[in-house]
Order: structure tokens, then C-alpha cells, then sequence
């Protein structure tokens, strides 16, 4: 019996007993997801039968829908969920086996899809990755993904486990990212640009710092959207600092002002 992975329009032989997969170069097969650990789970395929674990990873594994608890023997077809991806297990005859390799896969920063590292861009949106990001031609495309609906999503989750230096960092990135596409008037879908701003100001109430709570305040105003009154609560229950008390006033400004209108504003 031979047995691969898919992974999107992937497939990879997994051609030894013992295979990790995470976010570390070390893996077998290597994902740049930011929600995988560096070793997030083990494939045993050196018993009678196939055996996934969980690695003691930060956000757990999802084995056909269900939270993988330890280990779970492994059949055809069946679906493990790790960070924001998922691969499906697959058990072949010898005689199907394609030539194919394990590999390392790069996260991209365009559309936020993953591909193998050894394209030299994205086969899914085009994008050539940089040291500073994705070159400039490939915009109008990245902003098309769900590049910033991900980044929400992961946000969100390293706040709520108090992951707060790794949601800063994540988040400096991302809005440097969308800022700099709304200035060069790239189009941004407006829902995506709202869930980037209502994380920027829970994560300024997190920290009680006035620099994300000034972020949400001007994306909000882009997009001529109020922020939501959940939002607005807790803002509300912030401090009385009088380091806050510009940004509060900049995200109750634009509460205020912005019923009525809807849609992003030119650049």
C-alpha cells in the first residue's frame, strides 16, 4: 500500500514511516501557515495501519470534522485539518502510485494560498513574492483574495489566547499592506477592510494603546462605515487615560459621522 497527501491541487508521496508536517524547515512537508505549530502533527505509517497524532500543537488538529485527541488511525479520504489548511489522506495500490515528492510549501502573501516553493510565484493569483511583500503588479490581483479576511480570522484567535506581541506583529504587516493598497487606489472589498479595522481596535483595547485604536479609526473612516457597537463597548470600558483619549475620540468621530454611507472612498 502506498499513501499520499493532497493538499489544494497538490499531491505529495509520503515515502517514509514516520512523517511531520508543520510550519518548521525540519518537516517533512513544510507549511508556512502562521496558525501551525513548527512540528503541528506526525503521520506513523510503520504499523499495520496509518496513525495521525497531534503534536501537542498550539491550536490543535481536526480530524474529519472532530478535534483530533492524541492519536486516530487514518483511512482513505480522510480529512485533517491543521492552522487554516486541510490535506486529505489518500491509501493506493502500487500499481497507482504517480512520482511525486514530499516538499515545502510557501504561504502566499497575495491570496493566501499556499503553492510549492520551487514555483518562483503564485500559481493561483501571480504573485512574486519580495523582500518587501509581492511586487506592485500583482495587487489588483492579491487584493481580489482573501488575503485580509485570513488575517482577521488569525488576529482574532491570537488575541483571544493572549497572544498579544504575535497579533501586534501580524497586524503591523497586514495594515501596512492595506493602507498602502487603498493609497495606490487599488480596490479593496469594503467587509474585508471592516474586519481588519474592528480587530485593530480590539487589539488597541488589549493593550490599551492608542495606535490600533487610531488604525480602526481610519479604516473605518475609508470605508464610511461606523464601528460595530460591540466595538463601541469596549472602547467604552477602556480606562480613563488621557494617552487614549484622542484615539477614543478619532473611532467615536467616525461612529458618529459615517450612518448613511456605504462603499470605499477614492483614493
Amino acid at each position: 500500500m502506498r499513501y499520499r497527501l493532497r493538499f489544494l491541487l497538490q499531491e505529495f508521496d509520503l515515502d517514509r514511516d514516520d512523517v511531520v508536517i508543520g510550519r518548521g524547515s525540519t518537516c517533512c512537508v513544510t507549511i508556512d501557515d502562521p496558525m501551525m505549530s513548527r512540528e503541528h502533527v506526525r503521520i506513523d505509517l510503520s504499523g499495520p495501519e496509518p496513525v495521525v497524532e497531534d503534536l501537542h500543537s498550539r491550536n490543535g488538529t481536526v480530524l474529519n470534522g472532530r478535534p483530533l485527541i492524541g492519536q486516530a488511525a487514518l483511512q482513505d479520504g480522510d480529512r485533517i485539518r491543521i492552522g487554516t489548511q486541510e490535506l486529505v489522506f489518500l491509501a493506493l495500490g502500487r500499481e497507482k502510485r504517480a512520482q511525486r515528492t514530499t516538499g515545502a510549501l510557501t504561504f502566499c502573501p497575495g491570496c493566501a494560498i499556499p503553492y510549492p516553493s520551487a514555483s518562483p510565484s503564485c500559481p493561483h493569483c501571480g504573485a512574486v513574492p519580495t523582500e518587501q511583500g509581492i511586487t506592485t503588479a500583482v495587487r489588483d490581483v492579491a487584493a481580489s483574495g482573501w488575503t485580509f479576511h485570513l488575517l482577521s480570522q488569525v488576529v482574532e484567535r491570537t488575541i483571544e489566547q493572549n497572544r498579544l506581541a504575535d497579533a501586534e506583529r501580524m497586524m503591523a504587516r497586514g495594515v501596512a499592506e492595506l493602507e498602502e493598497q487603498l493609497d495606490e487606489g487599488v480596490e479593496v472589498e469594503p467587509s474585508r477592510v471592516l474586519r481588519v479595522a474592528e480587530c485593530a481596535a480590539r487589539l488597541g483595547c488589549a493593550l490599551r494603546t492608542a495606535r490600533w485604536l487610531e488604525v480602526s479609526a481610519r479604516l473605518h473612516d475609508r470605508v464610511f462605515e461606523p464601528p460595530s457597537q460591540e466595538i463601541l463597548t469596549l472602547v467604552d470600558e477602556l480606562p480613563n487615560d488621557p494617552h487614549l483619549k484622542d484615539a477614543i475620540a478619532a473611532l467615536r468621530r467616525v461612529a458618529g459621522g459615517s450612518s448613511g454611507h456605504s462603499g470605499c472612498r477614492a483614493v
